[in-house]
């Protein structure tokens, strides 16, 4: 039985106390600003901790947050990582509070350790494992800290956590309701042994990470309880209270400063788990005085696959834009959602029902993670703001995943997390997107060492390299993305698997004239001969995916389908190629400088045909020697081409939604053209 939790949804800090404001009214300035940066030191040495104690590749590729709260479980700071965890540790803590608090058999009492990954009760999907902790004083909880992870196993029926052939909740592997794993400092052995049997393809991981978890959320009791000691409880508290007022009353004012109006944009995907169906997600952004609402109502039903999500989570997918750029200078705490109101009608796949498959909510989240980048960038552009209007980064979830054996003879399940790292940054309104820019859950994430990769795994890299025309297109292009090709090595066999979306339509959507970056195939060579060809010192191999699948300097059975692949078994030597997507790009591809399209040209970043089909730039094939004249020419033929093309909105409109898609693409979307129609 599922508590209720729409009172945590909104996420807004609970309402003030008299005596705490009275603590925060006793702050000296300086004493505040001191404390503040004490606070943020705290949680970021137990980060430090938490990775270097850690075995997941998705821990040391930096996917992880330490987050302090009030006792009450508002978010007072963190140290990211990802804003997601900071974010989802609050409805998680607060249903400790609401359920076990007071509870006779259970309680919260010092030195005990909760954990939890059911995202039911307030987390994202079940990978993503929180470690809780509660600080007290002379007897009174204070606060608490939670420490999470995504974690690369849960003993679902694939590999990784993300299974995408998942239908329920049942399908997804272990899900724990927030628990009592441990009193006066001690984990119980029993549930340790639990948690290892129930992620059997790791059971050496999932122990480690656990203890790792819980070191992290000790390193910040332990350095609170010394401030407290300094200073007392009513100084924490005020800090605490301040934070949150302080970060609302700058949230509210910055807000009041843009252009009151209603911004709206839709985004696509084009399947749940390996089902084939277009997915559809919209948002009404309106902003009104000091008042922001994102209103999600003409996003499609709840999915019979894993490709749905929780209110909370969705939310939480928001605060990573939110947090990342409009408030990025204000206090990491829960005081920013005073100024926002969520709307997301129930029984969508961005607000599903607790019986559904969410294994994969991130994936569907992204979509959100777009939507709002979008439309917070038509608002700020509007309200004469152009440097803060920024195309999306690429987020369509480049996961791939590892199983099995390797070549120690130790079982192993983890994420392959490079791609995920290396997706391309979103262009700016005078600038190149951050080519390999990074993780958009994890933003100071980092991609893991080729050497530590193969020494931990069964695997060779053939290649790991930026890949051309991965960008999309524009007066500023988006940054690009990469590819990568792994080769099983040194074990009879492995499973891979990839979890991405946008496997034939792309999610991600332009900015002001932009294009998208492409979608990617899924390649893959069976009975390959490169470890022969490697043994045999011949060093024609290819150096990217253009020479794997066009010179096919591999000998091998070549296999090329939608990139979103689910579990397969591969031989010693077989082949699997990975990617990561580039950024958005901004702004029409003809205003775009032709000197810095001759750039990317030599340096690999685009292609030629890109230049002369996208750009329209002519140039010496040979010499690179832009032809400025030519260029002016075909540039200005191309524009009265679109003039001539061109329709009004309601012509395009009428003309485009007249293109209804085949019954089966939208057996998940709604009704169609606007899913919550009748």
């Amino acid at each position: 039985m599922f508590l209720d939790m729409t009172f945590t949804e909104n996420l807004k800090p609970e309402p003030f106390e008299e005596h705490e404001l009275d603590y925060m009214e006793a702050l000296d300035v300086v004493d505040y600003e001191i404390a503040s940066e004490r606070l943020n030191m705290i949680v970021e040495e137990a980060k430090n901790v938490f990775v270097r104690s850690g075995v997941s590749s998705m821990l040391r590729s930096g996917d992880v947050s330490v987050g302090l709260y009030t006792a009450k479980g508002d978010l007072v700071t963190a140290a990211c990582g990802s804003y997601l965890y900071a974010v989802c540790g609050q409805p998680q803590i607060k249903y400790i509070n609401h359920k076990w608090k007071n509870h006779p058999n259970v309680g919260v009492n010092p030195g005990d350790i909760f954990y939890a990954n059911d995202a039911v009760y307030g987390g994202v999907h079940n990978p993503d494992q929180f470690a809780f902790m509660p600080i007290f004083n002379d007897g009174q909880l204070v606060a608490w800290v939670a420490a999470a992870c995504h974690q690369p196993e849960t003993g679902a029926i694939e590999p990784g956590g993300m299974p995408v052939n998942a239908r329920t909740r049942y399908d997804e592997g272990m899900k724990l309701s927030p628990m009592k794993i441990g009193e006066n400092f001690v984990l119980r052995d029993d549930l340790l042994e639990m948690m290892a049997n129930m992620v059997s393809r790791t059971p050496h991981m999932q122990m480690t990470d656990v203890r790792a978890r819980v070191m992290a959320c000790d390193r910040v009791r332990l350095r609170v309880e010394e401030m407290l000691k300094e200073k007392g409880k009513s100084f924490l508290l005020g800090i605490f209270t301040k934070t949150l007022r302080t970060t609302a009353e700058a949230t509210r004012r910055r807000v009041s400063g843009w252009l009151d109006g209603t911004f709206r944009s839709v985004v696509f995907t084009d399947h749940i788990g390996v089902d084939e169906g277009l997915v559809r997600a919209s948002c009404t952004l309106t902003k009104k005085g000091d008042q922001l609402k994102l209103d999600y109502t003409g996003t499609s039903p709840e999915t019979p696959g894993p490709y749905n999500a929780f209110k909370h989570t969705m939310i939480a997918h928001n605060a990573m834009y939110l947090y990342g750029f409009p408030f990025n200078d204000l206090p990491l705490s829960a005081g920013i959602w005073e100024a926002i109101d969520f709307v997301v009608p129930p029984g969508t796949c961005l607000n599903a029902n607790p019986e559904a498959a969410v294994s994969n909510s991130v994936l569907v989240c992204s979509l959100s993670m777009c939507l709002i980048h979008l439309t917070m960038s038509k608002l700020l552009f509007a309200s004469g703001l152009p440097d803060q209007a920024t195309a999306p980064f690429g987020n369509n979830g480049d996961a791939y995943v590892m199983s099995g054996k390797n070549q120690w003879g130790i079982p192993f399940t983890d994420m392959l997390a490079y791609p995920l790292n290396s997706e391309g940054g979103g262009a700016r309104h005078n600038a190149d997107g951050v080519d390999s820019w990074g993780f958009p859950w994890g933003p100071w994430g980092r991609g893991p060492d080729v050497e530590e990769e193969e020494d931990e795994k069964p695997h060779i890299h053939l290649f790991q390299k930026i890949l051309k025309d991965t960008c999309g297109h524009g007066k500023y292009r988006g940054g690009a993305g990469i590819t990568v090709a792994w080769a099983v090595k040194n074990t009879s066999q492995a499973v891979y698997q990839s979890i991405i979306k946008s496997s034939r339509l792309q999610a991600l959507q332009p900015l002001f004239g932009g294009y998208t970056p492409p979608t990617h195939p899924g390649i893959q060579v069976r009975d390959a001969d490169v470890l022969q060809k490697m043994s045999a010192g011949d060093e024609d191999l290819p150096s990217d995916v253009y020479e794997l699948i066009l010179q096919k300097k591999i000998a091998g059975n070549y296999e090329i389908s939608p990139n979103l692949r689910a579990a397969q078994i591969f031989k010693e030597g077989e082949i699997f190629v990975g990617c990561s997507h580039g950024g958005v790009g901004y702004g029409d591809v003809l205003e775009r400088d032709p000197a810095l399209v001759i750039q990317d040209l030599q340096h690999q970043i685009i292609s030629a045909w890109a230049a002369k089909k996208v750009y329209h730039v002519v140039y010496d094939p040979i010499t690179f020697v832009l032809d400025e004249a030519e260029t002016r020419i075909k540039r200005e033929a191309v524009r009265k081409v679109r003039i001539k093309k061109g329709l009004d909105y309601e012509s395009f409109n009428k003309e485009w939604t007249a293109q209804k898609p085949s019954e089966p693409l939208l057996k998940y979307y709604g009704h169609w053209p606007k899913p919550n129609e009748e």
